[in-house]
């Protein structure tokens, strides 16, 4: 799989943010793909499988999460990290983070995603 394949597939997964389709979800992930979230708020933890994974999704779509994808960058061991600018405003409590969402594929499917915020406060405060 080359750059551009990678690149097609994070952002293909990350779309799931803004409409979260189990369809696209399904075909971008194994069904053992796990997806870490640093902190402790109701979107935290390991999510295990695509019913956890939508479930994650569905949560960060009806909070009116804005996801920018800024860059992508790639590492030798074929994993792909996108940076991102993630933004909303919801009953009075404002997110406005830098994320580094970094995919870790299996052949043409993503396995993990671990998510590293620049304000972990900040989130577990909006999505408290």
């Amino acid at each position: 799989m080359d750059y551009e394949e990678k690149h097609k597939l994070a952002r293909a997964f990350l779309s799931v943010l803004a409409n979260p389709d189990e369809a696209t979800a399904g075909a971008v992930t194994s069904p053992d793909m796990v997806w870490s979230f640093p902190g402790s708020s109701r979107i935290s933890g390991e999510a295990h499988g695509l019913e956890q994974i939508m479930k994650r999704a569905r949560t960060i779509a009806e909070f009116g999460v804005k996801v920018e994808i800024q860059h992508a960058t790639f590492d030798l061991a074929g994993r792909v990290s996108m940076i991102l600018h993630n933004t909303a405003f919801r009953n009075g409590r404002n997110l406005d983070e830098r994320v580094s969402a970094v995919f870790t594929l299996r052949g043409d499917k993503i396995v993990r995603l671990d998510t590293y915020l620049s304000d972990v406060a900040m989130a577990e405060t909006f999505f408290s």
